[in-house]
């Protein structure tokens, strides 16, 4: 029975005393609607959304491949569209698939859901999601293709051995939304955010390293940095505050600012969690085991200084048919002085974030900058809208060879970073072709057959 001290306000709705049954039902209904509500916001937390919704798709209707050395993973419809998605579920399917990646069939998922991370979560939230799935998500009717992967893993029943590999996260207990400020983040970051997936290194058989948590990844030509306390290759410099900004706005003036993966997580996930949780989320960050990273021996975000460049342009016209090589100096000046400033100062409110005191351009690994300059940045959080165009074959501003990037990283990584690394064409062409694979894959072929 509901708690009655609690629901005396309640007799009197609309004018009408209500009977004993009626406060019990609307006291049930409050309850649904508390656990939905608690299911919306652990949805956003554990950014659902992200590998379940593709580019100009309905929301959470699958399709997005996810590329791994054996093939693309196509995620499913989670919709509760009873044919093509979840809607024939029973909570306890649910929890199977959640928890232990298995579908309501019996065969196995892969792990590119990350229910190795999901099976930390409570009973309580399981529940919760499950009702905001089945009650509050619109249903569609869509079937994604069909995963098709290499030997060995087109045989769903080898990721048996893989889980024992891998193992999994321990199941939390209890009320997760009452547990302290260090638990709480580590449910966070562990259950929901999975921050590992991304920020964990890997060994040949794809599994973590968990005597590196955080220590740093590879990702679709991007690198998803080392965010362990060190000092030197991870963000020890950083303070709780400067972490939850970030989390929060996806930038923080003098640090770094989120582009690729790490904006999308911004922007449909860590932005929109309560102030609260983002403090346990930092807090436990800046407590896990420190690791030193075998290529940034200095923080990332403490080199460089403003440029004191001359102008380079001589008051003599280029032809449009001048087809000689530019520098990277003139290629900066040509395409990123007008926002970025020709001393590589930003602007003054950052929203141009100045090239130096950049943990992109001050890292050891150039991956970054190169990914940002091919496909520039677009995060939205509720705060404000970060836009930079990006210079690749589909820019709209100047399509830049991979030779020219090269000479531009070069330049800015010399002017304002940790230096020349002597970036070759070859290089970008690879980061925009492990890339490449990923965006083109966005495309939805209509196919039998069930994926994932």
């Amino acid at each position: 029975m509901p708690d009655m001290k609690k629901f005396v306000g309640s007799f009197l709705i609309g004018g009408a005393v209500l009977s004993g049954a009626g406060l019990y039902a609307a006291h049930a209904a409050e309850n649904e609607q508390d656990i939905t509500a608690r299911g919306a916001y652990l949805a956003t937390a554990a950014d659902c959304i992200a590998c379940h919704t593709r580019p100009g798709g309905k929301p959470f209707a699958g399709g997005l491949k996810i590329s791994t050395p054996q093939g693309d993973v196509i995620s499913t419809n989670i919709t509760p569209d009873r044919e093509h998605g979840i809607g024939d579920y029973t909570e306890a399917d649910f929890e199977k698939a959640l928890r232990h990646g298995v579908r309501k069939d019996g065969a196995y998922l892969y792990p590119v859901m990350p229910y190795v991370s999901y099976a930390g979560m409570t009973d309580q939230d399981i529940k919760a999601l499950y009702a905001w799935f089945m009650h509050a998500v619109r249903p569609v009717a869509e079937k994604p293709p069909a995963t098709q992967l290499s030997f060995p893993g087109n045989i769903r029943a080898s990721m048996m051995a893989w889980n024992l590999l891998a193992g999994s996260e321990k199941q939390e207990t209890g009320d997760s939304a009452s547990y302290d400020k260090l638990r709480r983040g580590h449910y966070l970051a562990t259950a929901l955010e999975h921050c590992g997936t991304c920020h964990t290194p890997r060994n040949f058989m794809l599994v973590e390293k968990q005597d590196q948590y955080l220590a740093g990844a590879a990702l679709d030509g991007w690198y998803a940095p080392n965010i362990t306390p060190s000092e030197t290759g991870g963000i020890g410099d950083w303070s709780e505050d400067d972490l939850v900004t970030y989390l929060k706005t996806g930038r923080i003036k003098g640090r770094s600012q989120a582009a690729g993966p790490m904006a999308e997580a911004v922007e449909h996930s860590t932005s929109h969690l309560t102030d609260e949780d983002l403090h346990a989320l930092a807090a436990f960050i800046k407590q896990v085991p420190s690791h030193e990273d075998d290529k940034d021996h200095k923080a990332r975000d403490s080199f460089g200084k403003a440029a004191d460049n001359p102008d380079l342009r001589s008051g003599t016209l280029t032809r449009i048919d001048n087809l000689s090589e530019k520098s990277g100096a003139e290629i900066y000046d040509g395409n990123c002085a007008a926002c970025h400033g020709q001393d590589g100062k930003g602007t003054a409110n950052q929203y141009v974030p100045s090239l130096y005191s950049n943990s992109v351009v001050g890292s050891e690994r150039p991956d970054n900058l190169i990914m940002t300059i091919v496909y520039g940045v677009d995060r939205t959080t509720p705060s404000d809208h970060a836009s930079m165009p990006g210079f690749g074959y589909r820019s709209d501003v100047q399509r830049l060879s991979n030779d020219e990037i090269a000479r531009l990283v070069n330049y800015v990584t010399a002017t304002f970073g940790s230096g020349d690394h002597h970036i070759t064409s070859e290089q970008v062409a690879k980061a925009r072709t492990d890339h490449l694979e990923k965006m083109v894959s966005h495309v939805i072929v209509k196919t039998s057959g069930k994926s994932e």
